[in-house]
């Protein structure tokens, strides 16, 4: 599983954010599994944290769901090779300005910031790392020593270096015309006609989004159309706040995208938008400039996935009631142990949404409290890097399921402000399988299951 750390020197200041902030991992004041008490139990997250998931059988349901045919057939994988690697065409849409190679005659899309929306299309070719490069690429040393110490997630996220199982070729611009005559295709071959829109975060640079959202859908997994919307990060965290003034003069070509969207895609498409970070104040004040949707015409999306949300709580509230009309469902995924979104609030001034002491409950939204179940460092990429969030995310995007009905939610009231939900237990593994009509030569042979279990 990738894990979305650039450099050493990020994951050492983003340690140090983790242990000057907090000194450890937070206590859970708002998670109240027990719905008789007002106080959080922490037992009961001490018995999973740091576990392996339990075997099928152990688990407290009497189903499994299985995916071989609903699954079959991604229309975005070009390679695919179980636990060794895979190759995705993706299609994206960006702000950022283009760069033309003189002397190999190749486009590249850096930081510079551009009013102008383009679109374009590349390939990503993600390769799993064996136990064995692992176990050599563990530090030495007395750092060595520090890291042995952490939890076994921490260890991975620590030594594994995400450019070198990572590659992202045949950059390609595309007028607008050719991508939705493109991703169109996509839906139609789509047996779900669905569609993924990713938007990332802060210091993600092009690169590592197309490869993020790859990613996502090879671990969720999703299986019908993809595209990402890279905004032009700044790269490093000494640029988070022009990040932030990036991400608002962005507003308007990610606005132009969504209506575009809309436009060029048939009824049929169900588009769904997942967000991550900075990169929700990008989506939330781009969505609340839509048109009106009073007739229900215009509603397109079926899920809008607000993850980690760095916006300040009062503007979230702000905007949440002028982005729901335009999803069918908007759920917001968040962390009281998130120590990026601790900083922020401390740096902003005010507390962040997918961070906030007490979780933000708006009538129609759904709130999901992460922390029981994340054990990441940071506490703030659960969301793509955590197989049991993934689970989770694949129920609501490719299933349509509410809260209500993943039976790992537990509900939790809070008197006055209203109920929200905590991911109580181990999500159910899924079970699924890929399969080509048409397989890749040398790739998949002719009849065989890409089982995944």
């Amino acid at each position: 599983m990738l894990r979305m750390f650039q450099s050493s020197k990020s994951l050492i200041l983003c340690t140090l954010i983790v242990f000057s902030t907090s000194g450890c991992r937070l206590p859970k004041f708002f998670l109240t599994p027990p719905e008789t008490t007002l106080f959080y139990d922490t037992a009961y997250e001490q018995e999973l944290i740091g576990k392996s998931e339990p075997d099928h059988e152990s688990l407290a349901y009497d189903f499994k769901w299985r995916y071989r045919d609903s699954l079959a057939e991604p229309v975005t994988v070009v390679d695919y090779e179980e636990d060794v690697s895979s190759k995705w065409n993706i299609l994206f849409a960006t702000n950022r300005t283009p760069e033309l190679n003189a002397q190999t005659q190749t486009v590249s899309y850096e930081n510079d910031y551009s009013e102008n929306l383009r679109y374009g299309q590349c390939s990503v070719t993600l390769t799993e790392p064996s136990e064995e490069e692992l176990t050599e690429a563990r530090p030495e040393g007395l750092f060595g020593k520090v890291v042995d110490a952490l939890p076994k997630p921490w260890q991975e996220e620590i030594v594994f270096e995400e450019e070198k199982y990572t590659s992202v070729n045949d950059v390609s611009p595309l007028d607008d015309r050719e991508f939705y005559q493109r991703l169109n295709t996509q839906v139609t071959a789509s047996r779900q006609k669905d569609v993924l829109v990713f938007v990332h975060g802060f210091n993600v640079n092009f690169k590592s989004s197309v490869s993020r959202l790859a990613q996502i859908s090879r671990d969720m997994p999703f299986n019908g159309a993809i595209v990402v919307y890279s905004w032009p990060s700044q790269g490093g965290v000494e640029n988070y706040k022009r990040d932030g003034e990036v991400v608002n003069d962005s507003v308007a070509p990610f606005t132009q995208f969504l209506n575009d969207l809309k436009a060029n895609l048939p009824d049929a498409a169900k588009v769904n938008i997942v967000v991550h970070s900075m990169g929700n104040r990008l989506v939330m004040r781009s969505i609340s400039r839509l048109g009106d949707t009073q007739s229900g015409a215009s509603t397109r999306f079926e899920n809008v996935v607000f993850c980690a949300p760095d916006v300040g709580v009062e503007e979230f509230k702000r905007l949440v009631p002028l982005n729901m009309p335009h999803a069918k469902r908007t759920t917001l995924y968040r962390c009281l142990n998130d120590s990026a979104l601790i900083a922020s609030s401390y740096k902003n001034g005010e507390e962040r949404a997918g961070g906030s002491l007490a979780p933000v409950i708006i009538e129609g939204l759904e709130t999901i409290e992460c922390a029981v179940i994340d054990t990441s460092i940071l506490g703030h990429s659960y969301y793509g890097s955590n197989p049991h969030m993934l689970r989770d995310l694949f129920c609501i995007v490719k299933e349509n399921k509410s809260a209500a009905d993943r039976p790992w939610m537990k509900k939790q009231s809070i008197p006055i402000l209203g109920h929200y939900w905590i991911i109580a237990g181990w999500p159910v593994q899924l079970e699924w399988a890929w399969h080509f009509e048409k397989p890749p030569s040398g790739i998949v042979q002719a009849g065989h299951d890409a089982q995944r279990r």
